[in-house]
């Protein structure tokens, strides 16, 4: 089908054509060997937006019948803030092109005419400039009212509904046929159609007086659509461009959605590369004191790095919320402040950590810092680099020395039990004495850590990978990601990765984690947890079994992760977990 309307276009490219010919052309050119070229040709068209079906019945290509086609705008106020015109009044024949935005000249002022001439129809290039001081009328002006009448009167609406026509499919019935049809300067089209009787609203044209509400909700769903869509298919620069042209519609028709699409296109840019450009619309509105904005900056600014303003930006975030609205944007931010706080010790006690000849002696302070960092994961990852470049003598040591600290050191020898394997972690727990409390809720959190909820991505979602997702449950309920990749044709079901993200409280988690997935068009399905463990342990089976390693080693200690927190700690679940090169 792709095949055929590929040709059926290129066909298309050159003059309309009726469904006969164009199917009788294919035939002789071999395009399609089909019993009912014609059948074959309309079941090949019959959603292919490149496509038009004219008013007297041919088909016409959009992108020949617009080729050179020259519309006039007049630019507002908004569009001229904006410093954009906008795609949904007289430039919208220009959407079905491909065309999404249109910057205006910089020496553009609200009240004048800018013309945009559509240099590629195929490519959907278009040229913007201001318009000539005159606009005369067209001499193809009567041909588009009476295209637009014939098409009203064609369009079958029931009493109920209010007859209304696309203007790119007016236009088309002229200027396919018409090679100099508005190929020149002229007025707006929608004062063309106006002087008629008519009005434009978001590429749709209506008698004067049509109420417009349910269709704007109408083009609003269809565009979300195109954008989860491109989202799905990896397109995100696409994906941006519609998003961008949701927020332009909503700005003003439906103002109360716009605060959310303006931070959803803000992801999607920095989803596309453009994460300077999805923070500039999040501060743009700053003035407006929402603290979700505040928020969303605060998770771009990480992402490029900037922990300085992220952690400004998560003070003034927690001062605007204002009731139990805000309650949950309220404690995102509380985790994300507390979280970059916790960094900032973390990288501080790195930046002191001994040599390793040194550690032993240094055993009281480092008591002290290995557990400074407010949060379980960063009190793991210190003990994992205290004692990775240890020497088995000198680990035993260093615990025995955290040990003979008394109360001072009692925390640090959970944090170690928690987190070590090996003759250090068995020596550790000898020092704890099998406790399982300790004084601080951060290294609570390791030695009471578990999973506590689980999501799989279907088999039927498209993709040739499963993803599972494990919460493994830490202190004051924050999550520990566990993200799991099954390869099922390429690896037979086994573990292709499998990596831990940094803790979150549980709004912040299905936020910056469940939802994102969800946009990608990877719908999730919770699952029992137990049912998850044994998923997971039969693909670490597989993948031991074929000698795999998880390249997530590289940068983190995973299969110990797994073992400590998520599989049984018996010697069946052991062997299940490809072996540690590192161990």
């Amino acid at each position: 089908m792709g095949r055929i309307a590929d040709a059926a276009v290129a066909r298309l490219d050159n003059a309309p054509a009726t469904l006969d010919d164009l199917a009788g052309h294919l035939a002789r050119a071999g395009a399609t060997r089909a019993k009912n070229p014609v059948a074959a040709v309309r079941t090949a068209l019959r959603t292919d937006k490149r496509v038009v079906t004219l008013g007297d019945g041919r088909l016409a290509s959009r992108a020949q019948a617009l080729n050179r086609v020259v519309l006039t705008s007049q630019v507002s106020v908004t569009e001229h803030m904006r410093g954009a015109a906008d795609i949904d009044g007289d430039f919208a024949p220009l959407t079905v092109l491909g065309v999404s935005g249109a910057v205006l000249p910089t020496d553009i002022r609200p009240g004048d005419y800018v013309v945009a001439r559509v240099a590629d129809g195929v490519t959907g290039r278009i040229d913007l400039e201001r318009a000539p001081s005159h606009l005369e009328h067209a001499a193809a002006e009567p041909s588009l009212v009476t295209a637009v009448r014939r098409r009203l009167a064609d369009s079958g609406s029931s009493p109920h509904d209010e007859s209304r026509v696309r203007l790119a499919d007016a236009l088309c019935d002229v200027t396919a046929i018409d090679a100099a049809a508005f190929r020149r300067a002229g007025r707006p089209l929608s004062d063309v159609l106006r002087d008629a009787g008519f009005e434009v609203h978001l590429g749709w044209v209506a008698p004067i007086g049509t109420r417009w509400g349910a269709l704007t909700e109408l083009e609003i769903e269809a565009l979300e659509r195109g954008v989860a869509d491109h989202l799905a298919a990896d397109r995100p620069v696409e994906a941006a461009e519609l998003q961008d042209r949701v927020v332009s519609l909503l700005r003003r028709h439906l103002p109360e959605r716009v605060p959310d699409a303006r931070r959803r296109l803000a992801r999607v840019l920095a989803r596309a590369g453009r994460a300077r450009d999805g923070l500039s619309v999040l501060t743009g509105a700053f003035g407006f004191g929402d603290p979700e904005d505040r928020y969303e900056a605060c998770l771009l600014a990480i992402r490029l790095g900037d922990t300085v303003a992220a952690r400004r930006w998560a003070e003034e975030g927690m001062a605007r919320v204002d009731g139990p609205g805000h309650a949950e944007v309220g404690a995102c931010l509380e985790d994300l402040a507390g979280d970059l706080d916790a960094q900032a010790t973390y990288r501080g006690v790195q930046e002191w950590l001994p040599e390793p000849l040194d550690r032993v002696f240094a055993a009281s302070r480092l008591a002290s810092r290995l557990v400074a960092p407010h949060r379980s994961y960063l009190v793991g990852a210190l003990v994992e680099q205290a004692f990775a470049d240890l020497d088995e003598a000198n680990a035993l040591m260093l615990i025995a020395e955290l040990h003979r600290l008394g109360p001072p050191g009692r925390d640090a020898c959970l944090a170690c039990a928690s987190v070590l394997e090996g003759s250090a972690g068995h020596a550790a727990r000898r020092a704890t004495g099998g406790a399982r409390s300790a004084r601080r809720a951060w290294v609570q959190g390791l030695v009471s850590a578990k999973p506590v909820e689980a999501w799989m991505t279907s088999p039927a979602s498209g993709s040739d990978q499963q993803h599972l997702i494990v919460a493994i449950g830490k202190e004051e309920s924050r999550w520990a990601p566990l993200i799991v990749v099954i390869d099922q044709p390429e690896l037979g079901g086994a573990v292709r990765d499998a990596f831990f993200l940094n803790d979150l409280a549980e709004p912040r988690f299905r936020r910056e984690l469940l939802r994102p997935i969800a946009e990608l068009g990877l719908p999730l399905r919770p699952i029992v947890v137990d049912q998850a463990i044994t998923l997971l342990a039969e693909a670490l089976a597989r993948t031991e079994a074929r000698g795999e390693s998880l390249p997530a080693l590289e940068y983190q200690p995973v299969v110990a992760r797994l073992r400590r927190f998520v599989l049984p700690r018996t010697a069946q679940g052991a062997d299940r977990v490809p072996a540690d090169p590192d161990r």
